[in-house]
């Protein structure tokens, strides 16, 4: 168990924060009735405890802690106001037959990732500020836009980002440089393709783990159009505002003054192939830009993508294995940089969870040698502020490796 207080579930009885006990029991993904079973009770009893109309008595409260896989002290935690996502603000992307109760559980998995890297800066690391926000304030919310604004939206996101018209080398890597905390889903979650939210004033993108390196890039941009053009007066996941997002995703990963100037007149499989290498995008994807922007007509399109669908590109194209998924690095980073100064057992005091329960959170997002690290070293206390920024600026300048 844990030190002090969580020593006692008697203290976790008196100081509950029942909204604790439905956020463990949807990262479980377990249903109210699902849970009850488990402890022995009835699901309105379930009910009462999570709206705090009633209090578990202290063998029933030691049970929710079994059952949910979180010490009693999880229970008497306050909640993390900068770690909380709200479901109905979350733009998901992902199949319509994913259930509610597992995209809640991506959505608390989520904000445990969060409460980790706020903890990060309370030890004095400094992520970089988020810039999303100065130009998001002149696009989001309208509705039922032109796909000349779309493209003006991509376009002037690029530039306010200070890029020009050729291939991103890495988004990921950009997005995380503007602020944006791209994380990777477990593969407990990996029906969930994406989904995108601010939490209070920290853009999120959340990626499942098990996509191809052109679909979770395509993925990233997507999430990036709901986070720039989409706010709560949207109507989230209308078919309407998911078109925008695709037309964003293209005209962001291949702008029209650049993309134009390369793609074929004519539909041709080995040239698409060609374009798919440099710009990093599938070829179902560039064949749809090219069609979106005019340059392959209808018939072109059609025949496009009935010869992908013969070949079989819709379920994977070649190739899709050898080239390198872009993996999220900011996390991974300010542990390093922390060298050995925290520990997952020193986090899970912190987050009122058991360390194992860390180790699950940073597992999609930092290397197993990191993981080990974290796991095993010795806590050094260290008061410097480090900036990711500048280590960034040292390892470009040969400072720093």
């Amino acid at each position: 168990m844990l030190k002090g207080h969580g020593d006692s579930p008697q203290y976790a009885l008196t100081f509950l924060n029942p909204s604790r006990i439905r956020q463990a029991r949807e990262r479980e993904g377990l249903s109210g009735k699902e849970l009850a079973a488990k402890i022995g009770k009835s699901p309105s009893a379930v009910s009462q405890f999570e709206s705090g109309v009633s209090k578990p008595d202290l063998s029933t409260l030691i049970r929710l802690s079994m059952a949910l896989r979180v010490p009693t002290i999880y229970f008497a935690q306050p909640d993390d106001a900068g770690a909380q996502l709200a479901f109905d603000a979350c733009h998901f992307r992902a199949r319509r037959s994913v259930s509610q109760k597992t995209r809640r559980a991506s959505i608390r998995m989520g904000e445990e990732m969060l409460s980790v890297v706020w903890h990060l800066r309370s030890h004095g690391v400094q992520f970089p500020d988020e810039q999303l926000s100065s130009f998001r304030d002149d696009w989001v919310g309208w509705t039922e836009r032109t796909d000349e604004e779309i493209e003006q939206a991509a376009s002037g996101l690029r530039k306010h980002f200070g890029l020009g018209f050729g291939p991103i080398p890495n988004l990921t890597t950009l997005l995380e440089s503007k602020g944006v905390f791209v994380f990777v889903l477990s593969s407990a979650h990996e029906d969930v393709d994406a989904y995108s939210v601010w939490a209070d004033t920290v853009p999120c993108i959340m990626l499942a783990h098990n996509k191809t390196a052109a679909r979770a890039r395509f993925d990233a941009a997507h999430e990036l159009a709901h986070l720039v053009l989409h706010d709560e007066t949207c109507q989230v996941g209308s078919k309407t505002i998911e078109q925008e997002a695709n037309r964003f995703a293209g005209a962001f990963n291949a702008p029209r003054e650049g993309f134009l100037a390369e793609c074929p007149r004519r539909w041709n499989l080995e040239a698409f192939l060609r374009l798919r290498d440099r710009w990093k995008i599938s070829v179902a994807a560039l064949v749809r830009r090219a069609y979106d922007l005019g340059r392959l007509s209808e018939f072109s399109y059609k025949k496009a993508n009935k010869e992908l669908s013969a070949r079989g590109y819709r379920r994977g194209e070649p190739g899709d294995n050898e080239r390198s998924k872009e993996k999220p690095v900011m996390v991974e980073q300010a542990f390093q940089l922390l060298e050995g100064s925290i520990t997952a057992d020193e986090l899970s005091r912190g987050l009122g969870t058991y360390p194992q329960r860390v180790i699950e959170s940073l597992e999609p997002l930092v290397s197993a040698q990191t993981l080990e690290r974290v796991a095993t070293s010795p806590v050094q206390k260290s008061a410097e502020i480090v900036s990711l920024d500048d280590v960034r600026k040292a390892r470009a300048d040969g400072v720093a490796s």
